[in-house]
């Protein structure tokens, strides 16, 4: 179909350009594969003519740039109409007329006072976000992985404190703790078959290996009661604490087909192995019978932590994100996070919605992270946007009524953009 459309408007300036997908392990073979293969590197073809392993035909690969460099359209724009979204397009395009460019992301709904605190432009894609809480004499951190491996603190308003290159060059979850009760925050790096503690210059504590995987940290309690946070984490089917150095303070090995692990804010362990969700002790033994998962579901947590009217939440294994353990709006009550693909959502605990953030081109559920940035009653949210960087969401310092709906242009040209 983009074949065709280019011969129907080539006399008219219109160039079908081919951008590798590939990671970067793979991206340095291109330039040979392309020349051995007769490839021009303005146009590959997919269908009986194609060449294997470029393919790749769906409209989310599709971005539409005019005639001055400038974003003018992105693959969500375009999904089950790429044909129609095109020819309307096309005519003011050809034409050099202005474009406003796509809207990269909205806030389509937000409680009185809330809006954008501040914005930082990243030079790479955020894969994790996390908060370090305040503690007595420093207050709470941002930390961000981003895809080159860096480690990006920032302070509660958005101000870099510190760019650091990891050690760690397979890391994907980042999580910031004070461990040692020392009133600093260290940061805990989960790897595919690695956990590694940093410090805030990014230098590596200590490491723990363990097989087989899937890693999974649940959180961080204070098992023994003498002021230093443990590690709770998974390895595969096996369930262990790991202290401050290490080495595990105990494992629980009896468990089959164990689908996740969670540590509640009141420091509870819970276990999911199979459809069973059990307490696990402070010591590493099960509690109680449990209570089943309904189909393939994981138990995420529950909204108010031993309350008696405190509700349950299910949800699936992989993809989306659910957070129920910080309060956005400040009542006194957690509320309920989904993130999904295309934005998130904001629920109260009557259902009834919150806020709800619509972010362009996102193909895997947004990096978010609540948590309190500034000492007020309410939570705020950190999320990273593609193509437009971090930005913090929050009660406004002047706390005027307002409602904010936010259109964001990629204003770079495209030879001079990093993705």
């Amino acid at each position: 179909m983009l074949q065709e459309i280019e011969a129907r408007y080539k006399d008219q300036g219109l160039a079908l350009l081919a951008v590798s997908i590939d990671n970067p392990k793979d991206q340095p073979k291109i330039p040979g594969y392309l020349q051995k293969h007769n490839l021009a590197c303005r146009v590959l073809l997919a269908g009986d003519k194609g060449v294997a392993g470029y393919d790749f035909t769906a409209a989310s690969s599709l971005f539409v740039i005019d005639r001055k460099g400038l974003l003018a359209g992105v693959p969500s724009e375009f999904y089950f109409k790429i044909n129609q979204e095109l020819e309307r397009r096309l005519p003011d395009l050809l034409q050099g007329k202005p474009t406003a460019g796509p809207v990269l992301w909205a806030i389509e709904r937000v409680p009185q006072d809330f809006g954008e605190l501040w914005h930082v432009p990243l030079e790479d894609a955020a894969e994790s976000i996390s908060i370090a809480p305040a503690t007595p004499g420093h207050p709470a951190e941002i930390g961000i992985l981003d895809a080159a491996h860096h480690l990006r603190r920032y302070s509660p308003a958005g101000e870099p404190l510190a760019d650091v290159t990891l050690e760690e060059d397979q890391a994907w979850d980042l999580s910031g703790v004070d461990l040692d009760g020392d009133g600093s925050s260290e940061w805990v790096v989960l790897e595919d078959r690695a956990l590694s503690v940093v410090d805030e210059s990014g230098k590596t504590y200590w490491k723990y290996y363990a097989y087989p995987t899937p890693l999974e940290v649940g959180g961080f309690p204070d098992l023994d009661g003498d002021g230093r946070r443990e590690i709770v984490m998974r390895a595969g089917d096996t369930l262990m604490a790991l202290p401050n150095v290490p080495q595990p303070l105990w494992k629980l090995e009896s468990l089959r087909h164990v689908k996740a692990v969670r540590v509640d804010p009141s420091g509870r362990i819970w276990v999911q192995a199979g459809s069973t969700v059990r307490r696990v002790s402070p010591g590493g033994s099960l509690l109680g019978p449990g209570f089943q998962a309904s189909g393939a579901t994981v138990f995420q947590g529950e909204t108010q932590p031993g309350s008696p009217g405190s509700l349950r939440v299910f949800g699936a294994q992989y993809g989306d994100r659910i957070d129920m353990e910080h309060d956005f709006d400040g009542d006194g009550k957690n509320d309920l996070l989904l993130a999904e693909p295309a934005g998130l959502t904001v629920y109260s605990q009557d259902g009834s919605i919150l806020a709800r953030l619509f972010i362009n081109e996102s193909q895997r559920a947004p990096v978010v992270v609540l948590g309190n940035l500034d000492a007020r009653p309410g939570d705020e949210m950190v999320v990273f946007i593609p193509q437009y960087g971090l930005v913090a969401l929050g009660l406004k310092p002047d706390a005027g009524k307002e409602r904010v709906v936010r259109r964001a242009r990629l204003e770079e040209e495209v030879s001079g953009a990093r993705n």
